[in-house]
């Protein structure tokens, strides 16, 4: 039981560290563009922060993948481990985060999913283990366990994915479009072997 608890105490803490590694990345990322905005000036600023190893970069209109990979974790980060006592913190620490129509219904999930924990008395994990970029769909995946915990302190782990497209607009990120499913990233290869599959499986048959 001892053993539980600690491992989930340095698990905890990495992924607190990690998430708020890519939040203060994010948000002075985002500070600098504003004031780039204010001085009208259509730059590509480049940031390496000394905690990620990746070179960042964000245009007006665009960004290099290693920033659409780190807005992705961010976003997932946040979503992945809601709670009822959080939920509000979360609602407004994305607001930004996503397009207003996505928002809208973002914010619903995220008190629909709140309540049904509160009255279950479940609580959720999530420890992503990689971030995929794919250039051609423009998809982001973030991957990784999703512990469901019980009232009764019973876990219960899946493999989920976070896959989403986050746009560049006027030097600030969106997240535009939204999904989320148990099991491997949905990325072109994965859906051309399924689809492969699916076809050989129907002319066998």
């Amino acid at each position: 039981m001892k053993g539980s608890t600690y491992k989930f105490g340095f698990r905890g803490a990495q992924e607190t560290i990690k998430l708020q590694k890519y939040a203060i990345l994010v948000m002075s990322v985002t500070i600098l563009v504003l004031v780039f905005g204010v001085l009208s000036k259509r730059e590509r600023l480049v940031v390496v922060p000394p905690v990620i190893e990746e070179r960042l970069e964000l245009a007006y209109n665009s960004a290099n993948a290693e920033y659409y990979k780190a807005y992705a974790l961010y976003v997932a980060s946040f979503l992945g481990n809601i709670n009822p006592s959080n939920a509000n913190f979360v609602k407004d620490g994305l607001s930004l985060s996503f397009t207003p129509q996505l928002y809208s219904e973002m914010q619903q999930k995220i008190a629909e999913d709140a309540e049904k924990m509160r009255v279950s008395g479940r609580t959720l994990r999530f420890f992503p283990d990689r971030v995929l970029y794919e250039p051609g769909s423009g998809k982001t995946f973030v991957a990784g366990k999703q512990e469901i915990v019980s009232a009764a302190g019973n876990v219960h782990d899946q493999d989920v994915c976070y896959e989403m497209v986050v746009v560049i607009r006027d030097g600030l990120p969106q997240v535009e479009k939204f999904t989320y499913y148990t099991g491997a990233p949905k990325t072109e290869e994965w859906l051309q072997r399924n689809r492969r599959s699916q076809n050989t499986t129907a002319s066998r048959s």
